[in-house]
């Protein structure tokens, strides 16, 4: 094993078509200095990328190659595993997704909480009763019929302990749930074994995207100055979302034009709305493009790189 240059581990796993979101969270983990090695679960990832990594940062990457053959079930599930298997050398172990990129330093912050036996997460938000039904779904017993739970968390990310390292281990070795719902069986399991009474579960808007709460009217992220911050003015962590897709951000209005028209909201809403977006995606441009790994030298996506010629030159 290498000399390890951190105390903190962040484990990720991608595929060749997450290579845009894995080199803005490479580049990201750089431009705020976060202070952590990466292990790299290699899905297919080009062997002139992989070469570029070793080396392109001052932080340590370790890559392993997988020899699966099912994207979904070599990636997201397999890295349970790796972070059992290798994050018992660390203080610290961060679970990421491949289209995650770091937005502040503050993930530094989380990493010393997270080191002293705490889990932190980031809010599913939602309530989800997991109740008898659920129970007998995923084989546990939480004692009561009806178990509505107010710490719903999303799947990653996860900062954690190596004491707690067990609750992926035990993810990892479940019986598989249809199609591995990883997301809910995570969040049964740490209820059974008693990971919720050691878990701060965060904002999702401050983390990631999901159900659209960085660009709702509340919570959607605005500038002030040379900050990025939530409709809420707190500050942003890391944000969520496959920014190189062109369907995926024309889809992000498509569902909030939906949402804007049954709340009644006017005009000027849908302009903070679509401000919301623009900033995630000027966001990821940067990561992407505009730090040490350009992406456009392994990968050429024509709509991005003419969306990179309109970004304010404040914004670089």
């Amino acid at each position: 094993m290498p000399k390890l240059k951190s105390k903190n581990l962040i484990v990720v796993a991608a595929s060749e078509n997450y290579l845009p979101g894995i080199n803005a969270l490479f580049n990201s983990i750089d431009y705020w200095k976060i202070d952590t090695d990466v292990l790299l679960l290699s899905f297919r990832l080009p062997e002139a990328y992989l070469n570029r990594l070793q080396g392109a940062f001052s932080f340590d990457v370790r890559i392993v190659k997988s020899e699966g053959k099912e994207q979904v079930r070599d990636t997201a599930i397999e890295r349970f595993k790796l972070a059992v298997d290798f994050g018992k050398e660390y203080e610290t172990i961060l679970l990421l997704d491949a289209d995650m990129y770091f937005m502040s330093d503050e993930a530094n912050l989380l990493f010393d909480i997270a080191s002293k036996g705490f889990i932190i997460g980031a809010a599913n938000n939602m309530i989800i009763n997991f109740g008898e039904e659920h129970q007998k779904h995923y084989g546990v017993n939480l004692g009561a019929k009806e178990y509505p739970y107010p710490k719903i968390h999303t799947t990653a990310p996860i900062w954690l302990s190596p004491q707690d390292l067990d609750w992926f281990d035990a993810l990892y070795n479940s019986r598989r749930i249809d199609s591995f719902d990883d997301f809910l069986l995570l969040n049964i399991l740490g209820i059974k074994m008693g990971k919720d009474k050691k878990m701060l579960v965060l904002p999702s808007y401050r983390l990631t995207n999901i159900h659209h709460f960085s660009m709702k009217i509340e919570t959607g992220m605005l500038r002030k100055g040379d900050l990025v911050l939530s409709g809420t003015e707190e500050g942003m962590i890391m944000n969520h979302g496959k920014f190189w897709d062109e369907n995926y951000y024309k889809d992000l209005m498509t569902v909030m034009d939906g949402y804007i028209k049954n709340e009644g909201f006017t005009k000027r809403h849908r302009e903070r709305v679509l401000n919301s977006r623009e900033i995630m995606l000027e966001e990821f441009l940067k990561y992407a493009y505009l730090c040490k790994l350009d992406l456009r030298k392994f990968v050429k996506i024509e709509w991005l790189e003419e969306k990179l010629k309109t970004i304010d030159p404040i914004n670089k």
